[in-house]
């Protein structure tokens, strides 16, 4: 009799649990932006290597290596927010033969599938939209916890012609390397 009175009292205690245990996977993960960035390097002239970075991006990150199906990545890219040392490149970049940023401000990653790839490594596949052009992409992921943070972290390499990035004359990859490497890490809170 007295198990019959506490009955309902565990399956609303068990049910809460379980219902959190529920929200938790399903809820993005509070990104540290002090430690989180967005890199690339590219040549220009055949020999000189210049690098950057985009200062602002906004990344919704909800990841639970025990249930890839249920996780997802989406991240946006504020194009204008592009620093790389030159103040002259920086303008150039965000002018329509680049970025285009006063008609196409935002770049855009969202991913459609994440497996494990090996301990510690996910590939990510995804759709990248620079331009307002879509392509399928393929990221390899580092996963590294430390402590209470999460560090997600790897390199892309992406042909900038894909996305119409560098019209004109900067077609010619003897101004720029078509190939540009972008290397990323976003540190997150559990």
């Amino acid at each position: 009799m007295v198990f019959l009175n506490k009955l309902p009292m565990t399956v609303l205690l068990l049910s809460s649990i379980l219902f959190a245990s529920c929200l938790s996977a399903n809820e993005s993960l509070k990104v540290i932006a002090a430690d989180s960035y967005i890199k690339f390097s590219g040549v220009q002239n055949k020999k000189t290597e210049f690098k950057g970075e985009f200062q602002t991006f906004t990344p919704v990150i909800v990841f639970d290596k025990d249930n890839l199906e249920a996780s997802s990545i989406r991240v946006e890219v504020d194009l204008a927010s592009v620093e790389s040392g030159s103040e002259k490149r920086d303008g150039m970049l965000k002018k329509s033969n680049w970025f285009d940023v006063e008609n196409t401000p935002k770049g855009i990653f969202v991913s459609n599938k994440i497996e494990l790839e090996s301990e510690g490594k996910y590939k990510v596949e995804g759709l990248l939209t620079l331009k307002g052009i879509e392509q399928p992409v393929t990221l390899f992921m580092n996963y590294v916890e430390l402590g209470r943070l999460i560090e997600l972290s790897g390199d892309y390499t992406l042909n900038r012609l894909d996305f119409k990035l560098g019209l004109g004359a900067w077609k010619n990859p003897d101004w720029v390397k078509h190939e540009v490497e972008v290397n990323y890490k976003v540190v997150l809170e559990q």
